[in-house]
């Protein structure tokens, strides 16, 4: 768009502003770049890039507030305080009415009255500054409009006030209703077009272009100004239906002032008044659609210096820039400041859009230049985004593979199962949910990776497949969080499952046996070990509807920080998820992995042979392997190297209420060749010490 200095100069000291050069440096860092600048007839004229986005930049008005907010030079909103212009006769509502039969569509209508006026050009000043920017005078009518557009961006429409019918009525068009615009064209219009009538008929195309009948000519005497506000989506779809594209038009599309329309007529009536004399009706029709809301968006100071990454900045600079540019400061504290949003700018609503007017006046060019702080050579902004890259490498090596789920879950449905492991995790009250879901059968944010891991499961088999081994992860969400900090409401997670036929090592090349809760127990220790002891993991029964009862665990740290949960899926779940083989699967709370991973100690390998020794004995059912592992581990039997369970049995031959436990003793001497008969000692004696302690039955 093209801009003259001279006219910016009615809002702006140019001088002060550091004059052509000055105002294209400031323009440019406005965010509003200069393509090309000429001079001519004593004025500088430049080409402006306006972003669709910025409505109140497309007038002089607008492009010298930013000239003044950028320079801090003042800014005169009015021109130079216009006068109001003098007025005589019967009042406007006396020689016209507006009704507005579509609120929401017109929110704003004002109209003013000028008799008397005779057919003339416009004043020598404003024809040249029309021409200037590539607008061609016409005569004072037309040119005031124009010229009000330019100057405040209000975009008005002049009719022959003898030539409408009655009052004047704003609603949709009728279909198949025609309108010959002012450039000849006979527009056959549709329901969805608004229009502004007569009694009669439609007179003009709102946003766009008057009409034939009803525009002004040399034999025009009595005039009426009109300027509204119309909603942007009606008018660009009626433009484009059309294929016609105004000034109009390109500014209501976009989002026009409704605070500019009494000074638009205002200014356009005077101009009127001026060139082609004739007497202004007193008062003005100003007709309102829906309310307007008042739009305000808060700024702290912590989020200004986050995303500026510039700590010199303050709430004191923020609110001199946002006022220069036409803010309002509504509340202020130590830490943050309201800011009640101008009408002239649509385009800003939310906390960031603040940011960006301040830094724009503070200058981006002054932001310093750094890279994120790092601990070091290959330092990481995510220092758990290391330990999930770990935990997916071993699952990988595993032989587990990766799959990728849909975040968006309805709670019901798809958690409900799973609703103790969220009670667990903190997650079980009321889910994060999606305002405008992509599908609103899922509009709550997942709060487990379990079920979606498990429907990957099930299309993995029901397309052929008899081993499956899956992992994935990801986050979890939860709807209690401090706002401020939106990853508060994630937490990270790990998942995989096992279902199928399993291989017991790498080596053996057919699968054996199904996969069973020690598998995914065992995967379990085995990823945490570069973390937490296996040894000193605690394994804790677990009851939730997903998993099989007595076939489930949560595991909690040494200092009794819950890690995760593992299972066999239950028969119910199963048959839910279309589960055609038993399926096994955990979760792990990455965020409650110890940070800092375990110490390296070197222990020496012996180089005599292992003797190995099994114990079988029943107990009762409730006393847990965890307890009976910490105690035959605290006899500190000489020379053991590995304590084991090896199965866990109940049935015939095993009394009701008891298991049979079988263990596996390892020994082995860094000094000689162990005999089997002290082994068989040192085995004989945890028996009996189990037996003393447990009442176990060998």
């Amino acid at each position: 768009m093209r801009f003259s200095l001279d006219w910016l100069g009615e809002h702006v000291s140019v001088a002060d502003a550091g004059g052509a050069d000055g105002v294209r440096r400031l323009l440019e860092r406005a965010g509003l770049p200069v393509e090309s600048s000429e001079e001519a007839g004593g004025d500088v004229l430049f080409d402006v890039e306006i972003t669709p986005n910025r409505p109140d930049a497309m007038n002089h008005r607008g492009l010298a507030r930013e000239i003044a907010a950028m320079s801090g030079v003042p800014f005169d909103r009015g021109g130079r305080q216009r006068a109001e212009p003098a007025s005589g006769g019967p009042p406007v509502d006396e020689l016209s009415s507006v009704e507005i039969a579509v609120p929401r569509l017109c929110r704003r209508f004002g109209a003013r009255v000028v008799r008397g006026v005779r057919s003339a050009g416009s004043s020598g000043r404003v024809r040249t500054r029309l021409a200037s920017i590539g607008a061609k005078p016409i005569n004072a009518v037309v040119d005031a409009t124009n010229y009000a557009l330019w100057d405040i961006g209000q975009p008005l429409h002049a009719f022959d006030l003898d030539r409408l019918r009655g009052g004047i009525v704003v609603r949709k068009a009728k279909r198949g209703e025609k309108l010959v615009t002012l450039d000849g064209v006979e527009r056959v219009l549709e329901p969805s077009d608004v229009v502004v009538a007569d009694a009669d008929r439609a007179v003009s195309l709102a946003g766009i272009m008057g009409g034939l009948d009803t525009a002004v000519s040399e034999k025009t005497t009595n005039v009426l100004l009109e300027a509204a506000w119309w909603d942007p989506v009606a008018i660009r779809r009626t433009s484009r239906r059309l294929g016609m594209h105004t000034d109009a038009s390109h500014r209501f599309e976009r989002g026009a002032d409704p605070e500019a329309i009494p000074e638009a007529l205002d200014l356009a009536a005077s101009l009127l008044l001026a060139a082609a004399g004739g007497t202004l009706a007193p008062g003005r029709i100003d007709a309102r659609g829906s309310a307007f809301a008042h739009r305000r968006a808060v700024l702290r100071l912590e989020r200004l210096r986050l995303l500026s990454g510039d700590k010199r900045l303050d709430l004191d600079f923020a609110a001199e820039a946002l006022a220069r540019l036409g803010f309002a400061i509504a509340k202020r504290s130590a830490k943050r400041l309201t800011a009640g949003i101008p009408s002239f700018r649509p385009d800003v609503a939310i906390e960031e859009d603040l940011v960006e007017e301040v830094l724009r006046v503070w200058g981006y060019d002054r932001l310093p230049s750094r890279l994120p702080a790092t601990a070091g050579a290959g330092g990481h902004l995510e220092p758990l985004r290391l330990v999930e890259e770990k935990l997916s490498d071993e699952a990988v090596a595993a032989g587990l593979h990766e799959t990728f789920s849909y975040p968006f879950v309805d709670r019901e449905a798809d958690e409900s199962s799973f609703s103790a492991w969220l009670e667990a995790t903190g997650t079980a009250k009321t889910p994060l949910s999606v305002a405008n879901p992509v599908d609103a059968s899922r509009r709550d944010l997942r709060a487990t990776l379990l079920p979606g891991l498990l429907d990957a499961v099930s299309r993995n088999f029901r397309h052929g497949a008899r081993e499956v081994a899956l992992f994935e992860v990801g986050r979890s969400f939860g709807a209690e969080g401090d706002p401020s900090r939106p990853e508060s409401f994630e937490s990270r997670r790990f998942a995989f499952a096992v279902g199928g036929d399993v291989r017991p090592h790498w080596s053996v090349p057919v699968a054996s046996r199904a996969a069973d809760f020690f598998d995914v127990k065992g995967l379990f220790e085995r990823l945490l070990e570069p973390w937490a002891d296996p040894a000193r993991l605690a394994w804790k029964p677990f009851r939730a509807d997903a998993f099989a009862a007595g076939a489930a665990a949560c595991c909690e740290s040494a200092e009794g920080r819950l890690l995760g949960v593992a299972g066999a899926v239950s028969d119910r779940e199963r048959e839910k998820r279309r589960l055609p083989e038993g399926v096994c699967a955990a979760e792990i709370l990455v965020d409650a992995i110890p940070r800092g991973g375990r110490p390296t100690r070197y222990a020496g390998y012996s180089a005599f042979p292992p003797i190995v020794a099994d114990l079988s004995f029943a107990h009762p059912r409730d006393l847990g392997w965890q307890r009976l592992e910490a105690f035959s581990r605290g006899l500190d039997l000489p020379n053991l190297e590995s304590l084991k369970l090896l199965d866990r049995y109940e049935g015939p031959g095993v009394a009701q209420g008891e298991v049979k436990t079988t263990i596996r003793l390892t020994f082995r001497s860094p000094e000689r060749t162990l005999e089997q008969a002290e082994v068989n000692l040192e085995r004989d004696r945890l028996a009996a010490a189990l037996a003393k302690e447990f009442a176990v039955r060998i």
